[in-house]
């Protein structure tokens, strides 16, 4: 049958969303996932080499297109294009076929990104510059800054070194205010941050004040960082003997900007959604009856592109997008730049579309790298959700 029949393109087709016998878009695969969970985990080389093993002249997987088509896929995710290359003529020469094109997926997403409100020939403009010693007075200039700025607030870092004493508490609850409000911030030089707040917490030193372990946890909260939260949360519980603090949410919108002041590639970015028309690729293979049937549906099937990469408490991502779909009984999100899910945000995800699953509402992703749509079939996203596999 065609790309659209048998359910390997974008095409949609609702009346196979309603079967019961839905043929599974993504099959299990012991050996696929195993490279997909590396991927997930941030281990890009310990995935390829995976996939190099099972695809060499002898390996498991030497004849199998769909492995390697997995390799080019990590290739562009991770913008490897040389190594593509190199696989590519292998390809060809094995499977006398074309190889898919090359793309850059973190190159599409920087165009997505472009920086929040450049300076022309100077760099990006920061609301607040934070100095070497951050101390008392800082921490009132900081407020005064944000004061008078519009959001995003725009904060950078780059300089820290340390932070005198008496400025801790102040600006720990600088950050605890943040985290209360639905503010929006970008940091610059966050690395820098953390460092100098990692660097002063050291596990088992019951001589350190406190007011310097608040001051990383805030951070990490803000910043929505619970799994680094929750190993410094640990460490303080063992450090003083007592009980860990629980992570808890911030509301702020929070995300890195590199140098350049452009959103850091490792953020999420929805795209604007459009309402579906009947998708073309029903009209071709469904009877008019159905049709008829079906056109009520389609009124509410909307459109929305993922784009980027989703990791950590994606809750707020999760929002935003459930915000962008409402009313939708049918939602179509296309995942083409869509580059890695990690594992706490897949979590989060599996329980998005199965309350979407329990509404009566469905959910496609298309066009899926074949890294994330593996991962999706491993956490048990493709038992309440559709999962299109790219096709380049």
């Amino acid at each position: 049958g065609s790309a659209s029949q048998d359910g390997s393109s974008s095409g949609f087709s609702a009346s196979k969303f309603n079967a019961v016998d839905v043929v599974e878009e993504v099959a299990h695969d012991a050996e696929l996932e195993e490279a997909a969970i590396r991927f997930a985990n941030g281990d890009d080389a310990g995935a390829e080499a995976g996939l190099l093993e099972i695809l060499a002249p002898n390996g498991a997987r030497a004849g199998h297109p769909d492995t390697w088509l997995t390799l080019f896929d990590l290739y562009r995710a991770t913008a490897q294009q040389d190594k593509f290359e190199t696989a590519a003529i292998q390809f060809v020469e094995r499977f006398d076929r074309s190889a898919p094109q090359w793309f850059s997926m973190p190159d599409m997403v920087k165009l997505l990104s472009t920086p929040e409100g450049k300076v022309a020939g100077n760099g990006p403009a920061a609301d607040w510059i934070c100095p070497s010693v951050l101390g008392i007075q800082s921490v009132a200039a900081l407020k005064a800054a944000i004061a008078k700025a519009p959001m995003p607030w725009r904060l950078d870092w780059k300089n820290l070194k340390t932070i005198e004493p008496a400025a801790l508490e102040p600006l720990s609850k600088v950050f605890s205010g943040w985290a209360a409000q639905p503010v929006q911030l970008r940091f610059l030089g966050d690395p820098q941050l953390q460092k100098v707040l990692e660097t002063a917490t050291p596990s088992g030193n019951r001589d350190t004040d406190q007011n310097w372990w608040k001051l990383r946890m805030e951070a990490l909260r803000v910043t929505h960082r619970p799994d680094d939260f929750e190993l410094a949360a640990l460490d303080f519980c063992v450090t003083y003997e007592v009980s860990p603090p629980a992570w808890d949410s911030a509301r702020c919108e929070y995300k890195p900007l590199d140098a350049q002041g452009g959103v850091v590639a490792g953020q999420t970015i929805i795209g604007d959604v459009y309402r579906d028309s009947m998708p073309s690729s029903l009209s071709a293979i469904e009877g008019d009856t159905q049709m008829d049937a079906m056109s009520s549906q389609m009124s509410n099937m909307l459109s929305v592109e993922l784009s980027g990469q989703i990791q950590g408490d994606a809750i707020a991502v999760l929002d935003k997008l459930e915000a962008k779909l409402m009313g939708a009984d049918m939602m179509l999100i296309s995942c083409s730049k869509l580059i890695r899910v990690d594992f706490s945000a897949a979590g989060t995800l599996l329980n998005w579309v199965s309350a979407r699953e329990s509404e009566n509402r469905a959910v496609q992703f298309s066009d899926v790298n074949r890294l994330v749509a593996a991962f999706f079939n491993v956490i048990g996203i493709t038992e309440h959700a559709r999962v299109l596999v790219r096709v380049d």
